[in-house]
């Protein structure tokens, strides 16, 4: 059954059965997929199913419909495929099965089995000699005809390259040439441990809900022998098969595909009628199992080409986003976010090396808020993580169970993939690899919790070993950026920094902006005493503390906190009217006057801030210069009428201001 499975958005993992012929995508309660992503519409596309596959149709053409990258009105869909709308992407699946019951191979009784009412067998065919050499030995005339029906169907069976189809022909060819009741088509997991239904045909008269017998099946994939009954109700010990008894199977035939010695799929013909198939149709369905096994594996190499390929895709588009962050928290947070989507999977977090060479986790995905916040920033010592990190080379389990250690019931897989993150730079962050002088690995990304219960793959640990050499490149950037803008010791930005930031959002309230743009400067209350009374080592320290407290108390994705020299600090608030400003304010005078300052060897002190506000609303004619002034002078009266508080810059305070200066004249007046 098809599905739509919720990559990126609301409700990320979410998966929708296509069940009807035609579903309708869109925010209104009447589609058939709601979508609670505010930008779709309420009615955005449809999805109808038609004779050769899906096709997707946008319903609303003023909002665009993507289809791996690209816009369309309509277009059909492959297995794989990526669609977005809005803010919503999705990833098209046609090759999940339908919900039958798995056959679990350990649980077949080989027991039931009875030889005696198998009388034929055949070793699956090693080439194609072997089966030209098997169907010439029924004479030429069979030999003939049987070599036109295998020309036949492999000429009609090797154009397809989609597994759902290969299968759904399959079992309408098969059924023809051997007039059979029923045709199963069974294809093995990669991991060789189940079997799952990838085709049936069954006439119309016949019960279609019976299953396939576990007897036979359990028979064909212990010997790896194509087998033949001709009468399977002849004996009263077959009645322990149930799935015979209930479908009235009397003669059937059960063939391997093979595989460089690999079962890949099952094909088994029944009918109930006694003595349909002779060891010829044996011969033949054996030849048809030959072939099989080899489109079998085409499409599987050609689907999982096509996956790569579109991962890598997006992959590049994902990149090309992250390289342009310059923000280190952000591209942490970024860059666990595309290795989940990326992967499929619901749990990635990155560790990085401390500058004492111990692993801190850094950013995280797939974890609650709560317990992010308790041990986010702390040192972990996972021997896995550590062992990448010292070999500086990827590690990929498929199963958690070969290293001794029980599966967490907490996820639906048993498999785990860590990569190193390396840094080509010659460089004192990391540790060293011992096989490159001039790498060094910064710490890893580790993945887990793939969707569907499913395990990493090589092109898994490829996709991430690139976005792996990416991260370490535009953490790279970022740490060189943050040198030439961040302060060293309060870690918030520079001057020149702020100044630049400061011209760019008062142009854009200038010249036609529509919010607000509020300044605050910030200066420590009797900074020298601290100096003086305790050294400039505990003044760093204070500084050192405020520039984080700062940082707390303000917007971290959209205000900018600078060190504006000395102990004055400033923040810039875009879209912050007076009243928010005030508030902002407001909150970093209480968190500063409630901080307890470590100055070294155990010692505390408390200290206290003024704060001067300014604010220019949209249209007003200002410059940078000028909204800088009128904070200061805030902040002057703040100092002067007692300090420990703040002062808005108004119109009262400019009438004050220019007394003062004509009584003593003093600038002032410019403004």
């Amino acid at each position: 059954m098809a599905q739509l499975i919720i990559v990126e958005g609301d409700n990320r993992g979410r998966a929708f059965d296509l069940k009807k012929p035609r579903e309708t995508l869109g925010r209104a309660n009447n589609n058939s997929i709601v979508l609670g992503d505010r930008r779709i519409s309420p009615n955005h596309a449809e999805i109808v199913r038609k004779k050769h596959g899906y096709e997707i149709k946008n319903l609303d053409h003023s909002k665009a419909l993507q289809v791996n990258g690209e816009v369309f009105k309509t277009t059909r869909l492959q297995h794989g495929d990526w669609i977005t709308i809005a803010d919503t992407t999705f990833v098209f699946s046609e090759d999940s099965e339908p919900k039958a019951e798995n056959i679990e191979l350990p649980t077949i009784d080989t027991d039931d089995l009875l030889r005696s009412q198998i009388h034929a067998r055949r070793k699956s065919f090693e080439d194609a000699e072997s089966v030209i050499e098997s169907l010439a030995g029924h004479g030429p005339k069979k030999a003939d005809k049987r070599l036109k029906t295998l020309f036949k169907l492999a000429g009609r069976l090797s154009g397809t390259l989609v597994l759902r189809r290969l299968g759904d022909k399959l079992a309408e060819e098969v059924f023809e040439v051997f007039d059979a009741d029923r045709v199963f088509v069974l294809m093995m997991e990669e991991d060789q441990k189940r079997l799952k239904p990838l085709a049936k045909r069954t006439r119309d008269q016949v019960d279609s809900s019976s299953d396939i017998s576990r007897t036979v099946i359990k028979e064909v994939l212990s010997t790896r022998e194509a087998v033949l009954c001709s009468n399977a109700m002849d004996d009263a010990r077959f009645l322990s098969g149930q799935s015979i008894v209930d479908s009235d199977v009397r003669s059937f035939m059960c063939v391997p595909c093979l595989h460089q010695g690999r079962v890949v799929a099952l094909i088994q013909v029944d009918s109930s009628t006694e003595s349909t198939y002779g060891a010829d149709d044996l011969d033949l369905l054996n030849g048809v199992g030959q072939f099989v096994a080899v489109l079998i594996e085409n499409c599987k190499a050609y689907q999982k080409g096509r996956e790569h390929n579109q991962q890598l895709f997006h992959l590049g588009r994902a990149i090309q986003e992250l390289s342009a962050f310059l923000d280190r928290e952000t591209i942490l947070k970024e860059a666990v976010r595309i290795a989940g989507q990326q992967l499929s999977c619901t749990k990635t977090s990155i560790m990085l090396l401390t500058d004492e060479g111990r692993l801190r986790l850094e950013s995280v995905q797939g974890m609650t808020k709560d317990v992010w916040g308790e041990i986010r920033g702390t040192d972990i010592g996972d021997k896995f993580c550590r062992k990448v990190v010292e070999e500086a080379r990827p590690l990929l389990v498929q199963d958690v169970r070969e290293l001794g250690y029980r599966p967490n019931p907490r996820y639906s897989t048993r498999s785990f993939l860590i990569v190193p993150i390396v840094s080509k730079a010659n460089t004192n962050m990391g540790r060293r690899n011992q096989q490159d002088n001039d790498a060094s690995v910064m710490g890893v990304i580790a993945v887990t919790d793939k969707y569907g219960g499913g395990t990493f793959s090589g092109n898994d640990q490829k996709i991430l070993d690139i976005l792996a050499g990416q991260l370490a490149v535009t953490l790279k950037n970022a740490e060189l950026y943050e040198k030439a803008t961040v302060d060293g010791l309060t870690r918030v930005y520079l001057r020149r920094y702020f100044e630049q930031q400061l011209q760019e959002r008062v142009d854009e309230v200038t010249n036609g902006g529509t919010s607000p743009l509020s300044l605050l400067i910030l200066d420590l209350d009797k900074f020298k005493h601290t100096n003086d009374t305790y050294g400039h080592q505990a003044g760093d320290e204070v500084l050192r503390t405020l520039g984080g407290l700062l940082k707390k108390c303000v917007r971290p994705s959209t205000d900018t906190v600078a060190r504006f020299g000395g102990e004055e600090f400033t923040v810039i608030l875009p879209g912050a009217d007076m009243p928010l400003a005030t508030k902002v304010a407001e909150r970093i005078l209480k968190a500063v006057e409630a901080e307890a300052f470590q100055i070294g060897e155990g010692r505390v002190i408390h200290k206290t801030c003024s704060i001067g506000v300014a604010t220019v609303m949209p249209g007003e004619r200002e410059t940078p210069a000028r909204l800088l002034k009128k904070a200061d002078y805030a902040l002057f009266e703040a100092k002067e009428t007692g300090r420990n508080k703040l002062v808005c810059w108004s119109d009262q305070l400019l009438a004050k201001l220019r007394r003062t200066a004509s009584s003593r004249n003093q600038p002032g007046s410019e403004l």
